[in-house]
C-alpha cells in the first residue's frame, strides 16, 4: 500500500477510536442522580454527617459549601467537574439551600472545586468520606442501587 492510501487506515482507526472515547464519555458523565428535587434532601444527610463530629465544622463555611457542591456535582452533574455545562435547573435547586449565597457565588464556588479536590488531600479524603456516607443513604431510600 503506498503511503498516501496508508493514511486512510489510519483515518479508519481514528474514528473508531474517537467512537470509543465518545461511549467512554458518555460512561463517565452520565448522572447517578437525575431528581433535582432530592438536593436538599441529600444536603440535610450531609449536615447531620458533619454534626456527628465530636467537633462538628461551621456548616456555613465556604470550604463547607464547596465539599457539598463537589458532591452535589458528582452525582447530578459529574461533566460539570470536568469543565462541562452546568445543566439547567441545578445551580437554582443548590441556591435554594444556601438562601443567603447568591447564585454568581455558587457559580464561582463550582468552578474551583474539582482544582481543590486534585490539589488538596485533606479536601479530596473529606469528600470521599462524606460522599461515601451520602451514597449509603441513598441506597437506604432506594434511590440508586
Amino acid at each position: 500500500m503506498t503511503k498516501e492510501f496508508s493514511s486512510i487506515m489510519e483515518l479508519k482507526a481514528i474514528r473508531e477510536q474517537k467512537s470509543r472515547l465518545s461511549e467512554r464519555e458518555n460512561e463517565l458523565s452520565s448522572p447517578i442522580l437525575t431528581d433535582f428535587g432530592l438536593i436538599p434532601e441529600v444536603y440535610s444527610w450531609f449536615k447531620e454527617i458533619l454534626s456527628e463530629r465530636s467537633c462538628p465544622p461551621n456548616i456555613e463555611n465556604v470550604t463547607q459549601r464547596k465539599k457539598f457542591l463537589f458532591i452535589i456535582l458528582f452525582l447530578f452533574a459529574p461533566s460539570v467537574l470536568a469543565g462541562g455545562r452546568l445543566p439547567n435547573g441545578i445551580r437554582a435547586e443548590i441556591a435554594h439551600v444556601f438562601p443567603d449565597v447568591s447564585p454568581c457565588v455558587i457559580s464561582n464556588n463550582i468552578a474551583d472545586v474539582s482544582f481543590i479536590y486534585q490539589q488538596y488531600k485533606d479536601f479530596r479524603q473529606e469528600i470521599e468520606y462524606l460522599y461515601s456516607r451520602i451514597v449509603e443513604q441513598l441506597k437506604i431510600k432506594e434511590l440508586i442501587k
